[in-house]
């Protein structure tokens, strides 16, 4: 056992030494060198500053007639582009697309796998992986715009419904509600409290009750 452990470590103390003095092992420590001495690097690894200064370009000499005079422009331009015909089509085609998906998107990956035929035909380089990939891209294509419902419609759905889980933040914990307290075999902090004497209590009530006849 022991003459196999140490032909073991002798085998892998020399592959690592045959990997360290090859011309790929150097040639990955010139590429790690050359990466950690680079600009980009230092800049990301590097320690945040606490003493962080903050300008507003809006009070610069230089900035300030940039941005206003981009702040004319848009304010004069999109008015004007919301009343155009390039606005108009993209309200019809966002309309269109929420309406029904399925077949917008059946639409787009037939258009493109019909494209990639005719290129392929026209650059003369039609093979049988790309022609794979087109009749397949027709396939899905097909399949879908016979999918009619709406956004609203498949959003219920559960694949869409997991889908749209996976993949948005976390919400983040409400601080505004208080934390439970403990319940492991601790007194209810609901309960009343036993020890604070009754203001009021029965045999109080009937000597209050007989001083008046005794008075009498």
């Amino acid at each position: 056992m022991g003459d196999e452990r140490g032909t073991g470590t002798q085998a892998g103390s020399v592959l690592r030494r045959a990997a360290h003095q090859s011309r790929l092992g150097q040639l990955w420590r010139r590429a790690a060198t050359a990466v950690r001495s680079s600009y980009l690097y230092r800049w990301l690894t590097a320690e945040p500053d606490p003493e962080v200064i903050v300008i507003d370009l809006r009070e610069t000499w230089t900035v300030d007639p940039v941005i206003r005079l981009l702040d004319a422009i848009l304010d004069r331009l999109l008015p004007a582009l919301d009343d155009s015909r390039v606005a108009a089509a993209a309200r019809t085609g966002a309309a269109s697309t929420l309406a029904a998906p399925a077949v917008v998107g059946g639409l787009a990956v037939l258009v493109a796998g019909l494209a990639l035929v005719l290129v392929s035909i026209a650059a003369g380089t039609l093979g049988t992986t790309r022609l794979g990939l087109a009749a397949g891209l027709t396939v899905v294509g097909v399949s879908a715009t016979r999918e009619r419902r709406s956004w609203a419609e498949l959003r219920e759905t559960r694949p869409v419904e997991l889908l749209v889980a996976a993949l948005e933040p976390p919400e983040p914990p409400d601080e505004s509600e208080p934390s439970a307290a403990p319940t492991d075999g601790k007194r209810d902090p609901t309960a009343t409290d036993t020890d604070e004497p009754d203001p009021d209590p029965p045999e109080q009530e009937g000597d209050t009750d007989k001083r008046p006849n005794a008075d009498q």
